[in-house]
């Protein structure tokens, strides 16, 4: 009896572990896409390389990252149809 529910408990606590990564994963995700686009670089390309190379991408991407981009006068935000090849 003590088998099964020490199994039972297990695949539980995997569960729960699992949402909890998911989470936090879909967390991260979000802030770098909101981050990039503010900053004008490619929101795609930045969380590829803060979900391959975690924790040093993130890290990375912290020390990094250029500044804001000025929406009135500065450059425009990033545009992924104005990089795509002809």
């Amino acid at each position: 009896m003590q088998d099964g529910l020490g199994s039972a408990f297990g695949i539980f606590a995997g569960l729960i572990l699992f949402v909890v990564v998911c989470v936090i994963l879909g967390i991260t995700i979000r802030v770098c896409i909101d981050d990039a686009q503010r900053r004008g670089k490619s929101p795609v390309l930045v969380c590829i390389a803060v979900i391959l190379f975690f924790p040093w991408g993130m890290i990375a991407w912290l020390l990094f990252r250029p500044e804001p981009v000025e929406r009135d006068g500065g450059h425009p935000p990033f545009r992924l149809d104005k990089h795509r090849l002809q």
